[in-house]
């Protein structure tokens, strides 16, 4: 695949399409999880108890993989900052706008069906598969990404898969070790790095050369995105399996729905215009658990970004806020499972609400002096928000565990 007239050019470039493959593993991830979210829980809400086993499976896999998607990101933020440059962990809010990712990498939040989990597996596919996309992906925009080859700026080009994003990022890291030496382009801070002494997530490990940066995108690679001949435990097969099952169950009982009738895109306000399918929030109690989920998802990004910061905390401080991170990402999961009990409109219906992934405010880093405080802080003023909606729903558990991330932080402060 090293095509040299294709070889990343310079740093700049390089660091340019590391970004868009957090982008783009940080998208997929919140796609997932929705659908995830949306299955149902009980058989009474239409489904039998073979069928809810088999539902809780799904879910099971799906989380899974999305785990796996979140190690994808911490990855490509280790490569970040081995290169020098701070984590990125912002990406454009959904409906994603066209043109962010090339044409044929749609992303939406839609609820678990056949259309959707085939479109998962149209992300996942291996280089050597084609596979058409979901039904309710329509590709209504055909553009092409034109890339100026007399401009110095760095520019995103069309890749046909994932894999192949990957493998211009890989060919790219050893061309410019020949260009600019290998110590030169490995400049990053070394205690910069996550591992998983750090934050226990499974196969998450350090970069710190050339070696373990192949070892990172092939990691990558060959557990989803685009892995030759698509392992059993690949996303690609997950999804798969998951598409065989759900196809005999629907066979076996066509009216057979394992999952609540969740919204596509759900939105708060119309700040987005109307150019991809979205939904409105309007029900008012659903409106303020979806606003809690969205703070609480910007809480969590803003909580990463200080443990990736270039400039890296003290130890004992990045492995508290590592730990705060995971506890926030559990909070949201019950503030989702709380949205998709509520109508998504005032007038009720059958669609429901849940969390949109919305990023509210900023996400970057923060000073070392205030950086556990003002987390903090934020964080106690969701948890009287979660009181205040816990006299209006139940939300077993979540104000109690957010409450001792606020404490905790509260007294951390840098030795001088």
């Amino acid at each position: 695949m090293k095509t040299k007239q294709n070889l990343i050019k310079d740093r700049e470039e390089l660091l340019f399409l590391l970004t868009e493959a957090a982008e783009l593993e940080h998208t997929a991830m919140c796609s997932y999880l929705y659908a995830a979210m949306s299955l149902k829980r009980s058989t009474e809400e239409g489904v039998t108890e073979p069928e809810l086993v088999k539902i809780e499976e799904w879910r099971k896999q799906i989380r899974v993989v999305a785990i796996q998607e979140m190690r994808h990101l911490n990855l490509v933020n280790n490569l970040l900052a081995v290169f020098g440059s701070a984590p990125h962990f912002f990406r454009a809010n959904f409906p994603v706008p066209a043109g962010r990712f090339p044409a044929n990498l749609e992303f939406e939040l839609t609820p678990f069906s056949e259309s959707t989990i085939q479109h998962f597996m149209m992300i996942e596919r291996p280089l050597e598969v084609n596979i058409l996309d979901g039904t309710a992906f329509r590709h209504l925009q055909h553009y092409h990404r034109e890339i100026q080859e007399e401009f110095f700026s760095p520019m995103a080009f069309d890749y046909p898969t994932v894999g192949h994003l990957y493998h211009k990022i890989a060919n790219g890291i050893d061309s410019l070790v020949e260009k600019l030496g290998h110590e030169t382009l490995f400049i990053g801070h070394p205690d910069a790095q996550v591992g998983g002494s750090l934050f226990p997530l499974p196969g998450l490990f350090s970069v710190t050369d050339i070696a373990s940066a192949h070892r990172a995108i092939e990691s990558i690679v060959f557990e989803g995105e685009g892995a030759p001949g698509h392992s059993e435990d690949s996303h690609f097969s997950r999804f798969e399996t998951i598409a065989k099952e759900l196809k005999e169950l629907k066979t076996a009982r066509p009216d057979f729905e394992p999952a609540r009738l969740t919204a596509v895109n759900p939105i708060l306000g119309n700040s987005y215009g109307k150019s991809r399918q979205e939904t409105n929030v309007t029900h008012p109690l659903a409106m303020r658990v979806v606003d809690l989920g969205n703070c609480l998802y910007t809480l969590m990004l803003r909580t990463f970004t200080q443990v990736f910061s270039p400039n890296p905390f003290q130890q004992h401080i990045r492995t508290e806020m590592a730990q705060a991170a995971a506890k926030i990402m559990y909070t949201l999961m019950s503030i989702a499972d709380a949205a998709t009990t509520l109508p998504i409109k005032k007038e009720g219906g059958k669609v429901r609400a849940c969390i949109g992934f919305e990023i509210v405010g900023s996400i970057t880093q923060l000073s070392h002096h205030s950086a556990c405080e003002v987390i903090s802080e934020r964080a106690f003023e969701l948890v009287s928000a979660i009181r205040l909606l816990e006299k209006e729903i139940a939300l077993p558990g979540v104000a109690d565990s957010l409450e001792s991330v606020a404490q905790n932080l509260k007294t951390l402060r840098p030795a001088v």
